[in-house]
């Protein structure tokens, strides 16, 4: 299935099927990042899921690693009443042009499940 992502400042949201997308025109990439670099970001991390799952949101995190490229994604399987089946997950590229990325970090969030970021942002 096709999925459709609205990118604002290192972010990405998944929109619903039935949302045309809007007609603003894209953001400034930022001047590190080669165009087209997220796209083919959230392709690579879209390839570690499973084939019902789905990203519902992607951002972009800072490293402390000045090379490394780190997302953090909220992830779900696409059919009805799967809220309940939401988890994050930590993903890493070794560099800005790696041709693939590994899972560092898998968080299922329950009903009771408090998260809790640490960072100026």
């Amino acid at each position: 299935p096709r999925q459709s992502f609205v990118m604002v400042k290192g972010a990405a949201r998944l929109l619903p099927a039935e949302e045309p997308p809007p007609a603003e025109p894209p953001p400034a990439e930022p001047p590190c990042q080669a165009p087209g670099q997220q796209e083919q970001h959230l392709h690579l991390m879209m390839q570690l899921l499973r084939p019902q799952d789905a990203i519902r949101l992607a951002v972009r995190l800072e490293s402390v690693r000045p090379r490394r490229v780190r997302y953090l994604l909220v992830v779900r399987p696409e059919e009805a009443g799967a809220e309940a089946e939401t988890a994050l997950l930590g993903v890493d590229f070794a560099h800005e042009g790696a041709t693939h990325c590994t899972l560092g970090m898998v968080l299922p969030l329950w009903s009771d499940t408090q998260v809790f970021l640490d960072g100026d942002g």
